[in-house]
């Protein structure tokens, strides 16, 4: 899979600040596929030198997209080593045979100068997914019956303040990953909870023709996609849900799906529960995955992706952060240990509201040594630097309690940051649907404007091995975990340490997408 360079790469970068600047005329005026492409999009020469290179060297060109990110081919070794000038050797690594090129890709100049990596020259790892099964019960009852004590969708709302009637209806919300969900799991899950099902239009879109195992239910693997749409569809339970699968767990792979939701374009929320440690992907896999959410935040897409389960040495013992949560088109969502004011005995099983939260253990979060820092993530304590930091938001996601999940008509107790991921983007869906539902794009420049409201929690407690959470942003809860009845709240005087950052122009910007009327006596301008 070869990654191409965006045409005016700064340009797109300058886009996407001023595209989420309220004091700009083009503030949320966000553009479609075609307008994307005819600005940004690499040039349709450029793309046409990679497939006649790829197909001059015996590779059959296998995907093309319209917005021309990626090419993919496929071919024998010998193919392959001629057209990067590498050698491919079968390797053991950690037990296992596998296959990697010796040396880096050669390109001409001419392709290199366009070209922002090869991906799928070896299969050393691959994506993972982001949950903890902690272990296997008996089918619960509603009120928990004697299988105590664990969070179902309803304790969330609960233990989350979240009181407004916002559902998510009007918006469509993606799952990017691998595997298939069974339609009777989701049926009993939510019969189970008094939820309502799956909105018409919700469904699960193979990114691969024929019929790769990726996009297959696996009685072992699709416990990630049962605690995404399960949990995702608790907190928004209005909004269409779509699970786009990978063909495999292959970086390649996951790159088409990644750029099939993009150019389809299905929805304005995505989260993504899978990933892979920085230090242990290739730049150019990283580069030209982080190339295609630019382009997903340009059309109003806010992604958001599990910060990992590893704490801070999420690769091995490294100290490492998680891609792609570090990319800074993405939000990074940690998790915390949750606990409730009352309730969770076998007396009385529901959780009775917010009591605290200190951070997970296992919570993915560090500095990221490829990306830049994001303009946006500023304020709050945010240490001095210049380079991505990990995570940005948190949510309950320790195994202990762990939440109730049904796959393959079994229930599970699940945690892992795989969790908190889709649940922070049911918030957002409801967020986009309450500002008019057109699309918000990037989350982090809001998130970031209004960290030390009583919109969050701030969690102030807990480490994930190397850092330790403090009031402000810190590495392993980022800014905290949400307070509903607070997050989707106007923005008012009340809110003034963040209203404080924004000048009058921005401010009354904000006020007014936030839906607070703005009136003026006759006469007065």
């Amino acid at each position: 899979m070869v990654g191409l360079e965006p045409r005016d790469k700064a340009g797109l970068e300058a886009f996407l600040e001023d595209v989420q600047d309220p004091a700009s005329p083009n503030y949320h005026r966000f553009l479609s596929q075609d307008e994307y492409n005819a600005r940004f999009a690499p040039a349709e020469q450029d793309e046409q030198a990679v497939v006649s290179q790829l197909e001059g060297s015996g590779l059959a060109v296998t995907d093309r997209f319209r917005n021309r990110l990626l090419v993919g081919a496929s071919g024998s070794v010998a193919a392959i080593e001629r057209a990067f000038g590498v050698r491919l050797h079968a390797v053991q690594f950690q037990g296992r045979r596998h296959f990697a090129a010796q040396g880096e890709p050669v390109l001409s100049a001419t392709l290199a100068r366009v070209i922002t990596g090869v991906a799928g020259l070896d299969d050393l790892s691959e994506m993972r997914p982001h949950s903890r099964r902690s272990g296997r019960v008996a089918t619960p009852k509603a009120s928990l019956g004697t299988n105590c004590c664990h969070l179902s969708p309803n304790d969330l709302q609960v233990f989350y303040s979240d009181t407004t009637e916002l559902d998510g209806a009007g918006e469509t919300l993606v799952i990017a990953g691998a595997y298939a969900w069974k339609d009777t799991d989701n049926t009993a899950f939510n019969s189970q909870w008094s939820l309502p099902q799956l909105p018409a239009g919700s469904g699960q879109v193979c990114t691969k023709i024929g019929n790769p195992l990726g996009c297959r239910f696996s009685s072992q693997n699709s416990i990630e996609i049962a605690l995404d749409v399960e949990y995702s569809h608790g907190t928004a339970p209005g909004a269409i849900i779509l699970n786009y699968m990978a063909a495999s767990t292959a970086f390649s792979d996951f790159a088409v799906m990644y750029n099939r939701i993009v150019s389809d374009n299905p929805g304005h929320v995505v989260s993504t529960s899978w990933g892979a440690c920085e230090a242990g992907v290739s730049t150019a896999t990283q580069l030209t995955n982080d190339n295609i959410f630019a382009n997903g935040n340009a059309i109003g897409q806010s992604w958001f992706a599990a910060s990992g389960d590893n704490g801070s040495r999420d690769c091995s013992g490294l100290l490492t952060v998680d891609h792609p949560a570090n990319s800074p088109h993405i939000i990074g969502v940690g998790g915390t240990t949750p606990a409730c004011s009352g309730g969770m005995t076998p007396a009385s099983p529901a959780c009775a509201g917010y009591g605290s939260e200190t951070g997970w253990s296992g919570s993915g979060g560090g500095i990221s040594t490829l990306f830049d820092r994001p303009s946006f993530q500023t304020g709050c304590g945010v240490p001095a630097g210049s380079t991505r930091l990990v995570p940005d938001v948190a949510l309950e996601a320790d195994t202990s309690p762990g939440n109730y999940v049904i796959e393959d008509g079994s229930w599970f107790i699940v945690g892992g940051t795989s969790g908190s991921a889709p649940q922070w983007t049911g918030f957002f869906a409801r967020l986009s649907q309450q500002l008019g539902g057109e699309g918000l794009g990037n989350p982090g420049p809001y998130l970031y404007l209004i960290c030390d409201t009583p919109r969050f929690h701030d969690i102030t407690s807990g480490s994930n091995g190397d850092y330790t959470a403090a009031a402000g942003y810190d590495l392993v809860t980022g800014l905290g975990s949400i307070d509903a009845a607070s997050f989707f709240s106007p923005l008012v005087p009340q809110d003034a340490p963040a209203l404080s950052r924004v000048g009058t122009a921005v401010l009354l910007g904000l006020l007014a997408v936030a839906g607070v009327a703005l009136h003026r006596p006759a006469g007065q301008s």
